[in-house]
């Protein structure tokens, strides 16, 4: 015996009503499901218990389907069969008796944009559209497609969801998964590095150059900057991880070279 409710609902913006089966009479409730179904034009199948992900036989399907345990009426969906055609969803009649389509899609128009959603198994949580339109039950090729699934891990073979490699990771060099941004890539551990600078005041031989690199594995070069642009020698102290000194014989005139660190 049913329940009446002779009284307002109100939830207060604070709760919802769950678990709700689709509805069937024109008076029931009607599921997000259904109204998705009814925007797209899709036709929205009862559940399956488990997802056959690849050919059995129909005729003797075994106790087990896709590692679930099958119970006589159970429905399960078949969308991997080498025969094409036999691809649907059946009743499940016991491990040697064969299964047969059930009610809800043994008949053409049953198949047209059906979404079959898979309760357990490696499938669970899944849902799969049948794209075939009007079909030949027993004739025509029956596809199954994931529908609303998750978008795989991007990779160079397959389209899907990228993740940006931090700092860390783009320095190590050694994830082939992520992608690298042009920042990461230049503030990359292994990326050259370089700072550069002018040098002269016409009085003074010798000049600290602060580079800031980080490190004593520097490479100097310091070259005139007017004339041939010649690269001359110099005395080059890696006097600190972040400094270099440049000396000189004779006090070189005001900016008369330029001083070049990569590291």
């Amino acid at each position: 015996m049913s329940k009446q409710v002779l009284t307002t609902l109100d939830f207060n913006a604070q709760g919802k009503i769950i678990g709700l089966p689709n509805g069937i009479d024109p008076q029931d409730a009607a599921t997000v499901a259904q109204l998705t179904a009814a925007i797209e034009g899709m036709a929205w199948k009862d559940d399956v218990v488990c997802r056959a992900a690849s050919n059995i036989n129909l005729a003797s399907p075994g106790a087990t389907i896709d590692g679930v345990t099958m119970t006589a009426n159970d429905r399960f969906l078949a969308s991997e069969q080498t025969a094409d055609a036999d691809n649907g969803i059946y009743i499940y009649n016991g491990a040697s008796t064969p299964a047969t389509r059930s009610l809800d899609m043994n008949s053409s128009i049953e198949f047209n944009q059906a979404i079959v959603p898979v309760g357990q198994g490696t499938s669970a949580g899944t849902q799969w559209r049948q794209t075939a339109l009007n079909p030949t039950v027993g004739s025509t090729t029956i596809t199954f497609v994931a529908f609303i699934a998750a978008s795989p891990a991007a990779s160079e073979s397959t389209a899907g969801i990228a993740e940006i490699a931090t700092q860390a990771e783009t320095d190590a060099g050694t994830d082939d998964a992520r992608i690298v941004t042009p920042l990461k890539l230049k503030t990359a551990s292994f990326m050259l590095k370089k700072y550069s600078t002018l040098i002269g005041d016409g009085t003074a031989t010798s000049f600290t150059v602060t580079h800031n690199l980080g490190s004593r594995d520097v490479q100097v070069s310091v070259y005139r900057v007017s004339g041939s642009y010649d690269e001359v020698e110099v005395d080059v102290d890696n006097t600190t991880t972040n400094t270099v000194t440049i000396v000189f014989n004779v006090a070189p005139a005001s900016n008369a070279f330029r001083v070049v660190v990569i590291g």
